[in-house]
């Protein structure tokens, strides 16, 4: 069908080139070559200010490991001066200390980790914030196990409530962030195998 035609010649001139074309014809001007440069240094900046931010975090963690170890070597010596009744409880005190420290630690570097991430693919994940969660409430849990060890029988009412209070809530952080986690890995499998 060599004569066939679709339209009139006044159509054809008329038509709309796509969306690229014009992408491609604007990015020569002036203005949008401003704007890509404003773009890749701002990105620079971004990198920057993380790798700033990942240095100040890793300076936190060797600091925070650091402090844990040297209170737990400052109870290790205080727990000898102690009357031998009161040493399992400061023991017991100082090893949820050291726990807590450790986890604290964990934390920190969960963060690190993130901005590693992003330095590397420019793109941020949910998982290590859901981690950071579960190690939070974890931690919290730790603490009030520990103040409730130490306080023993010396214990309000009140305090009590309060503090079962706070752990019932910390449980239900860490259940319905281990849930959340366990949907997202399971949408991530799904997204990968298809």
């Amino acid at each position: 069908m060599p004569g066939y035609q679709t339209g009139s010649k006044d159509q054809e001139d008329n038509i709309v080139p796509p969306p690229e074309t014009f992408q491609t014809r604007r990015s020569q001007r002036p203005d949008n070559l401003l704007a890509q440069n404003s773009g890749r240094l701002l990105d620079r900046a971004d990198s920057v200010i993380y790798f700033i931010v990942g240095v100040c975090f890793f300076l936190a963690a060797i600091m925070a490991l650091t402090y844990t170890f040297w209170a737990l070597g400052v109870s290790i010596i205080e727990l000898r001066a102690l009357p031998m009744n009161q040493q399992p409880a400061q023991g017991a005190q100082a090893i949820i200390e050291l726990v807590s420290g450790l986890l604290l630690v964990l934390i920190i570097m969960e963060m690190l980790g993130t901005v590693i991430h992003y330095l590397q693919v420019h793109a941020t994940s949910l998982r290590p914030f859901l981690f950071i969660g579960i190690i939070s409430a974890t931690r919290s849990i730790l603490s009030i196990g520990a103040r409730l060890s130490v306080e023993g029988f010396n214990l309000k009412e009140t305090d009590f409530t309060h503090a079962m209070i706070e752990l019932g809530v910390s449980a239900a952080v860490i259940l319905a962030l281990g849930i959340t986690l366990k949907l997202l890995s399971g949408m991530f499998e799904d997204g990968e195998s298809k």
